[in-house]
């Protein structure tokens, strides 16, 4: 007999146990993409949200379509919770066990109907492999990022529509096999809605119809009739009905001469992922061949395909045997491959790659779930971790993929039976119990994980101890000790300066460390050591403009505007020369140009320079609403009425779905009390007054 676990008491088991390790890491702050996109957004302050909404929906300038989705979830659920990260981390570990439950009714149906095609018995059921997925699958250490780190409900957002659409997918593909009315509509309609919704969520969601063709490909096999029951003695009752025996009227060969011709996914697939595929190729492939894609990666296009072979294999040592010194929220002191041999496990690390799925392409047909879990995972990989210029490593970009590993790692160690009735019950024992032990092991270290998460202090501690050539971790650690120091004299104010420092001079460091050290000397009346600045503008000429820098300079102008820096004439020359010699750098760069007209009006109180750099952005780049928002500011202050009344007519233009009208309608009636003004005074004349102008929207990095 086969040893089947019961779904009805085993799945709410694991679901509770997934609850109970991630409980600790709810009582945990806020991290790092957090602060852009959540904390410091205005459109999730809470007066803002009341009376604003939609401008927080669209408020992510991420990705192309900026994910409205995820931030519709984030901004319903803070309109009553407010910014206390404790809700929103209990949100995404509910949805993370909604998915989990997802997961497993996948697995099952993918199981139940290879299990019943399959020439020889397994060694356990179907039923009993699909939990022990799941349970794989929801505890293991690695998916912790894309649950406790907030904003990263993207990418479990996007991930749920793509596994709604799957199952979705297989109803119209049994109903194709049954030949009952709808199916193609079924099909047709859960590929496109499914990707829709989870492409709104988070682009990763464009991938939906690689991982329907996986599956198509692999597991049905384009089939067109049910497989035989007979075939396995045993068949477990989850499985039953895609084992059911075919009517006579529906055998094989009567339901081939049916559907006889061109297969009716064909068009599906061409149409839902071909076409898109070689578009999508066509749209990104002449700015990442020419360079210009990668010109704000401190890596090349070549160099980016050697390290990611690298990368992959260490995703796949993370999620089966994950230790505690390598996950991390920061990967970013990976060593850059320069060629096969620079360094050496590069060459290694893809031969072991290009043999993975050559073994799944080989044993496709004698090892469909090894075959199955192999590609599944590598389609998930293929767009984050090729040629598109992102950053080298996130764990969450296994979140999905990593359900494939383990099928294909329970492939070979399940799908196989001795012939031996004693030997059979022993080795079965044996392998249930050692993946059994496996699983426990990943709850307790995602309990680990998740305590340590549950203080901020401690995990920054933890990250940059583990990880001490990580610039991130490094400048978070001297960030949360510079706050909670008790005044400059404390302990605690000179080891995060002395933390600050030492980042500074790690490899691949940017402006933060530094922007760190100018923004407390001057919020605390103590002198900006000139080696800071010196060092800052050589950071700008050795690497390219990171996000992270732009947001550096943006706190350093608004600490001085906001009146939190005490800047003296020299501090702010200096700050404008290294402002200037950012954007001489980086010419075309619009958010960099409207930094420093943010910087000539409010602190150097040039505003006729700071109007030229304006027009300079909005020529730049005039799809973006928030300088022609800076621009119209300006040039009421100045008096270019004329002027203004063209700009406005360009922001209603970029005002997409109203949620600027209460601005532009406030920014309309402005410049129509002053035209009046202006008509009952002419002999006025216009002035340009000090304008505390917005920065570029937030440049988001990629994730």
């Amino acid at each position: 007999m086969k040893l089947d676990l019961t779904p009805r008491i085993f799945l709410p088991l694991i679901l509770a146990l997934g609850l109970l390790v991630y409980w600790p890491g709810l009582a945990g702050g806020y991290v790092f993409d957090d602060f852009g996109n959540l904390v410091d957004n205005a459109a999730f302050a809470q007066s803002a949200l009341q009376s604003h909404f939609w401008h927080a929906v669209w408020s992510a300038h991420a990705g192309p379509l900026d994910r409205p989705l995820s931030m519709l979830s984030f901004a319903a659920q803070m309109v009553f919770t407010g910014l206390d990260p404790w809700p929103l981390k209990l949100a995404n570990v509910l949805l993370h066990l909604f998915n989990g439950w997802l997961v497993w009714l996948l697995s099952v149906r993918v199981l139940g109907w290879l299990e019943a095609r399959a020439t020889r018995p397994w060694l356990v059921g179907s039923s009993t492999l699909a939990l022990l997925a799941t349970a794989a699958w929801v505890l293991t250490p690695i998916q912790l990022t894309a649950v406790l780190y907030v904003i990263q409900r993207e990418e479990s957002l996007a991930s749920c529509f793509v596994l709604l659409g799957l199952l979705a997918y297989w109803h119209g593909r049994m109903r194709l096999i049954d030949s009952r009315r709808g199916a193609l509509g079924w099909i047709w309609g859960s590929l496109v809605l499914g990707t829709l919704l989870a492409v709104l969520a988070k682009e990763t969601g464009v991938m939906l119809p690689a991982y329907a063709f996986v599956l198509e490909w692999v597991v049905l096999s384009g089939a067109l009739s049910r497989p035989v029951a007979a075939r396995v003695a045993g068949v477990a009752p989850a499985c039953a009905a895609a084992a059911s025996a075919v009517p006579a009227s529906a055998s094989p060969a009567s339901s081939q001469s049916r559907h006889s011709g061109l297969h009716p996914l064909i068009p599906v697939f061409v149409v839902l992922l071909l076409i898109p595929g070689v578009l999508g190729l066509a749209w990104l492939l002449p700015g990442v061949l020419n360079g210009s894609a990668y010109a704000a990666r401190p890596f090349s296009l070549s160099e980016r395909l050697f390290t990611e072979g690298r990368v992959l294999v260490d995703y796949l040592r993370w999620i089966v045997l994950p230790t505690p010194d390598a996950l991390s929220l920061y990967h970013d002191d990976i060593a850059v491959s320069t060629g096969w041999l620079s360094p050496w496990t590069t060459a290694a690390c893809w031969a072991f790659l290009a043999a993975l799925l050559a073994a799944a392409l080989t044993l496709r047909k004698r090892l469909p779930l090894f075959a199955f879990g192999v590609l599944w995972w590598f389609a998930g990989q293929s767009l984050l971790s090729t040629f598109v210029p992102l950053e080298l490593v996130y764990e969450h970009r296994n979140y999905l993929p990593d359900w494939g590993v383990f099928l294909a790692l329970f492939a070979l160690l399940f799908t196989w039976s001795p012939p031996d009735a004693e030997r059979r019950g022993t080795l079965r024992l044996l392998t249930v119990g050692a993946v059994s032990a496996l699983i426990a092991l990943y709850a307790v270290f995602t309990a680990i994980r998740a305590q340590t998460w549950g203080n901020p202090y401690r995990l920054a501690y933890f990250e940059a101890t583990t990880h001490p050539q990580s610039p991130r971790a490094s400048y978070d650690l001297g960030r949360m000790m510079l706050i909670m120091a008790q005044g400059v004299g404390s302990p605690q104010f000179q080891m995060g300066m002395r933390q600050m420092e030492q980042g500074a001079l790690l490899p691949g460091a940017d402006l933060q460390p530094l922007q760190a050290l100018v923004f407390m000397s001057a919020k605390n009346g103590l002198p900006i050591a000139p080696r800071w600045w010196a060092e800052m503008r050589r950071t700008i000429a050795t690497s390219p403009m990171s996000a992270e820098d732009v947001g550096a300079l943006y706190s350093l102008i608004q600490c001085g505007i906001n009146g939190v820096c005490r800047y003296s004439a020299t501090d702010i020359q200096d700050l404008g020369g290294l402002i200037a010699f950012a954007v001489q750098r980086n010419p075309g760069r619009a958010d960099l140009i409207t930094l420093q007209a943010n910087w000539a009006a409010n602190l150097a109180h040039d505003n006729p320079l700071a109007y030229q750099l304006m027009l300079r952005a909005v020529a730049l780049d005039p799809g973006k609403y928030d300088y022609w928002k800076n621009l119209v500011v300006m040039q009421l202050a100045a008096g270019l009425y004329a002027d203004a009344g063209n700009v406005l007519e360009r922001m209603r233009e970029l005002n997409r779905f109203g949620i600027h009208d209460a601005e532009i309608g406030r920014l309309t009636r402005e410049l129509a009390s002053k035209i009046a003004d202006s008509a009952r005074q002419p002999s006025m004349a216009p002035h340009a007054a000090d304008q505390k102008l917005p920065a570029s929207p937030r440049a988001e990095h990629a994730r």
